[in-house]
């Protein structure tokens, strides 16, 4: 027997003292719900789940941010409404304007409500603004820009952007190999020779025109023509000469071939070989073009050609101020959405005049273009929109999910936690009887000393 050493007593010490560590762990997952309170409890499921709780919070404000997206649509959409009821009440305008019923006294009272409306316009462009952050003043908009000297390839406007993301900067296009052809569909006039129609305005866009005959007089050699533009705007009409050529509206015509009443297509397009660079580097080469209703796309952009096509360089610059929206919890998930300038020079309404009957005519397809401008821009607003709100439910659902999987991790079973520290508590009980026990023992070496 020895009393020096009892290793009974240290046996029950040391289940005891790993035991009373058992209870306190479960004491503190009870009373923190959390499975995992410090790296040592799980590392591994640690570091999982705070990468999870990363993705959990930046999901929740992807989703914040996605609705504040659709707050600030709605509001450029609303403005633009106001703009289309008062584009409309303009084209009424002109409409009443061009009856010769009207005196001038009369058609300066509509000019007068015409101009005011066109000053609200402007007014809502400038205004109209989201968080102190303006939307409709071109400050939102994605857009190029060329000086007229830097146009050396005879480009029919500045390009237009067509991918939001397109990077801003100096662009230069050269053309070459430039060929401009041209093909007709005739029906029954017999004008059906493409090498008789000419483009005679260096200005008109290519694409497809359209030329009407109608009053074919075979003895009078009259008939009377008009030419579209590939925007389907009448461009001219007059009486012609069937005896000959005539110019109607820019284009030549081969009113000699005449010989009936009909229509013909009359397609204009240019190939040849077209490289853009941005500021010096190249980004895309298109050796062997062929345009598409007069336009050619390139590195994001849609250059418009009219007849003048030739090789050269035209110089332009891109301005990206669309707006980012952040609807993702990582780097690279944005939106961009661009929102155009929609004041009244942009819109082509700044100089309408219906003081005459013709200028209220001319009128008319000046508020048709802006009616479709901005229902274009309307249309563009609502399609993000829509998608925003699908964004919105993908990111709730995302986050639910991720959300569970995270808890499984991280919180704790109470469940579990209650019944195992119910039976540590019970064995803690025990081993400290135990250890009382223990410590009784060497008092059996009393026994030997009577």
């Amino acid at each position: 027997m020895k009393i020096n050493s009892n290793i009974q007593a240290l046996n029950a010490y040391r289940n005891l003292n790993q035991n009373q560590s058992q209870v306190s762990k479960n004491l503190e997952k009870l009373s923190s719900g959390l499975r995992i309170n410090r790296a040592s409890d799980d590392a591994a499921g640690l570091a999982i789940s705070e990468k999870m709780r990363s993705q959990i919070r930046g999901l929740k404000q992807s989703e914040r941010n996605s609705m504040d997206g659709i707050s600030l649509m709605q509001t450029s959409e609303g403005a633009m409404q106001e703009m289309h009821s008062m584009l409309q009440r303009m084209r009424e305008l002109s409409v009443q304007a061009a009856n010769d019923s009207n005196t001038e006294y009369d058609r300066g009272q509509i000019q007068k409500e015409i101009d005011e409306l066109t000053k609200e316009i402007d007014s809502i462009s400038e205004k109209t603004e989201f968080n102190t952050k303006k939307l409709l003043d071109g400050s939102s908009a994605v857009y190029a820009s060329m000086g007229e000297a830097d146009n050396g390839a005879g480009l029919a406007s500045s390009p237009m952007p067509e991918d939001t993301d397109i990077k801003g900067g100096s662009y230069e296009l050269e053309i070459d190999s430039a060929d401009v052809n041209i093909s007709v569909s005739d029906s029954g006039t017999n004008m059906d020779d493409p090498a008789n129609f000419e483009l005679t305005d260096s200005d008109m866009p290519l694409g497809d025109y359209k030329v009407e005959v109608e009053d074919y007089d075979s003895a009078n050699e009259s008939a009377k023509v008009t030419v579209f533009d590939p925007d389907g705007a009448k461009l001219e009409s007059k009486t012609v000469n069937t005896g000959g050529a005539s110019n109607v509206g820019g284009m030549k015509v081969p009113a000699g071939s005449i010989e009936g009443n009909g229509s013909v297509e009359v397609t204009a397009e240019a190939s040849g070989k077209v490289t853009l660079f941005l500021d010096g580097e190249e980004v895309e080469t298109i050796s062997d073009f062929d345009t598409k209703n007069g336009k050619v796309s390139i590195g994001g952009l849609e250059i418009p050609f009219d007849s003048d096509i030739d090789n050269g360089t035209t110089n332009f610059e891109v301005t990206n101020n669309a707006l980012a929206f952040q609807i993702g919890p990582n780097s690279d998930q944005q939106v961009m959405v661009d929102i155009p300038e929609l004041d009244s020079e942009e819109l082509g309404i700044a100089d309408v005049d219906v003081t005459t009957s013709e200028g209220a005519a001319a009128a008319l397809e000046k508020f048709d273009n802006a009616i479709n401008q901005v229902s274009d821009a309307r249309a563009k607003l609502g399609a993000v929109q829509n998608r925003f709100e699908h964004t919105v439910n993908n990111l709730q659902v995302t986050h639910e999910n991720l959300s569970s999987s995270e808890s499984r991790i991280r919180d704790a079973d109470m469940a579990q936690e209650m019944t195992e520290f119910t039976r540590n508590n019970i064995i803690n009980q025990s081993a400290t009887a135990m250890l009382a026990q223990a410590n009784q023992m060497p008092q059996g070496v009393l026994q030997l000393l009577q």
